[in-house]
This record gives C-alpha cells, sequence and structure tokens, in this order.
C-alpha cells in the first residue's frame, strides 16, 4: 500500500501520559465503523440478530494489543472483547517500530487511517464477532470444553465467507484488483485465501477447515469431545465429593454438564440448518462468480479451480439444473482457454507459474471427464519432475506451517504424477 508515509506523519502527534489513554474512545469507534460495514449485507444483518438475543454485544470493546501469534485479530471471552493484532495494523501501513499505544492513538484520532483499517479488516471482525456470540448463546462450550470447539469454527468460517461473497457481489473492484495481481494487502490475501477454497460439496468444505484447524494449530475440540471431557470431570467430581462429604460440588458439576448437553443439542440443530439452507447453492453461485471474473482476468489456474468443479458427483448435490449447466458451460470454456494460453505462453513462464497451470488444466479435465490436451502432453512430462524438485526444495526451506502445507500437497502431486508413464 502507498499510505505508509500518511501514517508515519501522523504519528508526530504529541504524545500523552498514562498507556492506552484511547482505548475506550477507539473501541467505541471501530466498533460502530465495523458495524456500519457489517450491516450493509444480510449476512451481517442476520449476525447482529444473532448478537442482539445476548446482552453481551452491549459492552463487547474493540482493542489493539500486539500479540507474538500469527492471529490478525481474536475474541476474548473473559475480557468480552475483540483484539486486533498491532503487528499486522503495522504491516498494513508499512510502518514499524511503534508501540501499541501510539497505534491506538493514531487510530483514534484520524479518521481516514481507521477507515483504511475498517475497509480491509471488516471480514476478519465479522469472524470474531461470530465467536462472540457463540460464547454469548453456549458459554457452557468455552467454560468446560476449554477450547473452542471445531463447530463453531464451521459457522464462522462459513459466514465470513458468505459475507465477503455478498459484498463483492456488491461492488467486485477489489476482488478483480486480487485476481489480476494489481492489489494485494495482509488482510485481504487472507480473506480470500477461504473464499477462492469454495466447493459444491458441503463436506469438502467442513474437512479443509477440519483439517487446517486440527491438523496446522494442534487440534480444536468437537462438541463430542467436550462433552466427553465434561463427563470425566462429573465422575471426577462425584468420586472426590464422596470422599471429602461435600456433594454440592458434584451437584453443580452435574448441573453443567446438563447446560452443557442442552447447548450442544441446540447448536447442532443450528449449524445443521445453517449449512444445509445455503448448501449448494451459495458454493455454486461463489464458484461461478469468482470463476467467472477470474476467467475475465485470464486467471487461468484460479477459473479453472472454481468452475471445472461439475464433475460426476454433481448430480447428487441438488443443483439447479440451470447453475449446473453454465458451469458445464463456462467449465469447458475455461479449459480451452487455458490450454490456448499454455500453447502461447508456455516458454515464457517460470516452474512455478507453469506448473500451476498445468496442473490446474490436468485435474480440470479430469474432473470434467475431458482428455488433456494431446499436444501439452510432453510439455507436462517434461515439466512435473522440475516441478518436483521445486517444490521439494521449497519445503524442506520453508517454516510456516502454512505455507510448509502447500509446498508438501503440490510436492506430493507432482512427484505422483512425475511417477506415472509419460502421457498419462
Amino acid at each position: 500500500m502507498k499510505t505508509g508515509l500518511l501514517f508515519l506523519a501522523l504519528l508526530v502527534l504529541p504524545g500523552f501520559a498514562g498507556a492506552y489513554p484511547y482505548d475506550a474512545r477507539l473501541s467505541a469507534k471501530l466498533k460502530k465503523e465495523f458495524e456500519l460495514q457489517l450491516r450493509a449485507v444480510p449476512a451481517g444483518r442476520e449476525l447482529y440478530a444473532r448478537l442482539e438475543k445476548s446482552k453481551g454485544y452491549k459492552t463487547l470493546r474493540v482493542l489493539v494489543r500486539r500479540d507474538a501469534s500469527p492471529c490478525f485479530a481474536w475474541f476474548d471471552p473473559e475480557k468480552n472483547a475483540v483484539y486486533f493484532n498491532s503487528r499486522f495494523i503495522l504491516k498494513l501501513f508499512e510502518a514499524k517500530g511503534f508501540k501499541d499505544s501510539k497505534v491506538v492513538e493514531v487510530l483514534w484520532g484520524n479518521k481516514e487511517v481507521r477507515a483504511e483499517l475498517v475497509k480491509y479488516s471488516n471480514p476478519i471482525y465479522l469472524h470474531e464477532l461470530v465467536h462472540a456470540a457463540q460464547c454469548y448463546l453456549y458459554p457452557e462450550y468455552r467454560q468446560d470444553a476449554g477450547a473452542n470447539p471445531l463447530e463453531f469454527e464451521y459457522e464462522a468460517y462459513l459466514t465470513e465467507d458468505i459475507y465477503v461473497h455478498e459484498r463483492m457481489k456488491a461492488d467486485p473492484a477489489l476482488l478483480k484488483s486480487f485476481i489480476r495481481g494489481t492489489y494485494t494487502d495482509l488482510y485481504t490475501d487472507n480473506i480470500f485465501g477461504s473464499y477462492f477454497t469454495l466447493s459444491l460439496d458441503m463436506n469438502r468444505y467442513k474437512e479443509k477447515i477440519r483439517r487446517y484447524y486440527e491438523e496446522q494449530l494442534g487440534g480444536y475440540l468437537s462438541l463430542e469431545k467436550a462433552e466427553t471431557l465434561q463427563k470425566n470431570r462429573e465422575a471426577d467430581s462425584k468420586i472426590f465429593a464422596y470422599a471429602s462429604g461435600n456433594v454440592g460440588d458434584y451437584a453443580r458439576s452435574g448441573a453443567s454438564l446438563a447446560r452443557l448437553q442442552k447447548e450442544k443439542a441446540e447448536y447442532a440443530e443450528f449449524l445443521e440448518d445453517f449449512y444445509k439452507t445455503r448448501w449448494p447453492a451459495f458454493g455454486a453461485d461463489a464458484l461461478l462468480f469468482v470463476g467467472t471474473i477470474a476467467l475475465e482476468g485470464k486467471n487461468y489456474p484460479l477459473a479453472l479451480d472454481c468452475l471445472a468443479v461439475a464433475d460426476v458427483n454433481s448430480a447428487s448435490y441438488g443443483l439447479d439444473p440451470e447453475v449446473l449447466n453454465s458451469l458445464k458451460t463456462k467449465g469447458a470454456l475455461a479449459i480451452l482457454e487455458a490450454a490456448s494460453f499454455l500453447r502461447d505462453n508456455s516458454k515464457k513462464m517460470d516452474i512455478e507459474v507453469l506448473s500451476q497451470h498445468l496442473k490446474s488444466l490436468e485435474k480440470a479435465c479430469a474432473a470434467t471427464g475431458r482428455p488433456f490436451p494431446d499436444d501439452l502432453l510432453e510439455l507436462k512430462d517434461s515439466a512435473y519432475p522440475r516441478a518436483m524438485a521445486y517444490y521439494d526444495k521449497k519445503h524442506s526451506a520453508e517454516a510456516d506451517p502454512a505455507k510448509k502445507d502447500y509446498y508438501k500437497e503440490n510436492l506430493d502431486y507432482f512427484a505422483a504424477a512425475a511417477k506415472a508413464p509419460p502421457g498419462q
């Protein structure tokens, strides 16, 4: 971004005594300005309707604090606050070395700087507000499971993706710029990372979320595991209560378990309805929308990933026949255009760009039952061993878990393909 000088200039404002003196005033401004953004589309209004069922949102704060974690933001149920990580705020504005108190002061004092943050991070704020609503409405999960249940993320990510989709359909300028490679920032890159991996298959979408949280972040509790832990606590409580003669402890534990079971049943019903009433119509609409823009912008790997999804299983998803036909038609067009693009430009591509185009084309052909173009087989057979070596090197050198997982996925793909007989 080109806002670094503006932000740095604002940091020469005179300092005030005391730490974080503008917390409360900044919180009020951010909370109001984020709400205006979120309420602009149906998904945001629906979330606020959920928040209004509890008293917690009225006292929720929005704070800025530095944290060493990779989290852009997080909800703290004990503090009833959404925290934004100032490390990433400074990266957004290309600024370094400023303490949280000064960041808070600048965000409070200048509406242009604050507007930039709200503009690019509002889907992340919405995601954390979903977690706030969950904690308000189902408090036993946090208290008794000891962590955010995985199912909470199923709701948060789908809500965020629906929200992003509605905003992009209303104004696709940011999406078009991102797809064409003319604009990016760390918040937008993170937001579209989820939105671009939608699927017609509801279970595949949820599996993506599960893998991320259980394999990369070390594991979230499912509701089933949360209930098991609570039952174990109840058994322990009973033993210790009888040993000490204090049966009141056991009675309280039993009541807690009863509340957890009630909340679990209510939330499971809500989550099932939340997904089933939106799938597959939402997934198909988003894939068509993103895929069409990607095709127009000649981002063929993304266009193929979005449009060539009408495979042999599509009939079982319950899609409207017209929507399914649109996907098939545009998927076929994307395959033809991508193949033509490779013929004309393959010699100008580095191995990463070339391999991703070939991989997407190959997967699209397989998914739609089309043969891979004969005249590109030699190119594929020569590129895949080089791609395998490239991703092996990148994977070995990478420390970031998300990037390492991406490199490993590609390494496995090209390694398996390179072992196949030529032309297969």
